[in-house]
């Protein structure tokens, strides 16, 4: 019974409904593969604004600290520790940013 599926009609074409399964399948699957990159540009979009606007967030305070330490401050006044914890901040939540676009792409892959 199953081996009478790609046999062809008296016509000599496949059976219409097979060949409609697999264009089903095959649409399906290219459907599912534009919206997973879709997603990924738009979680990598979401990171990079995040980043982007801790930056600048952070982009007085930094710029003067640095003046500061330039000027002859120590490192232990609190500009200059303000300005460590500033960058260390902003690594360790670009790290957890890096590690959770990571973390998606493998579950979309899993899917």
């Amino acid at each position: 019974m199953s081996g009478d599926v790609f046999q062809p009609n008296l016509r000599g074409h496949i059976k219409p409904d097979v060949l409609l399964r697999t264009r089903r399948s095959v649409m399906e699957a290219a459907h599912l593969m534009q919206a997973k990159k879709a997603r990924q540009r738009r979680h990598a979009g979401l990171a990079l604004l995040v980043v982007v606007g801790l930056l600048v967030l952070f982009a007085p305070a930094l710029w003067s600290a640095a003046a500061d330490v330039v000027a002859g401050e120590t490192f232990l006044d609190m500009p200059v520790v303000m300005l460590a914890l500033s960058l260390v901040f902003l690594s360790a939540l670009f790290a957890v940013v890096m590690m959770q676009l990571k973390a998606s792409k493998r579950g979309a892959n899993d899917e």
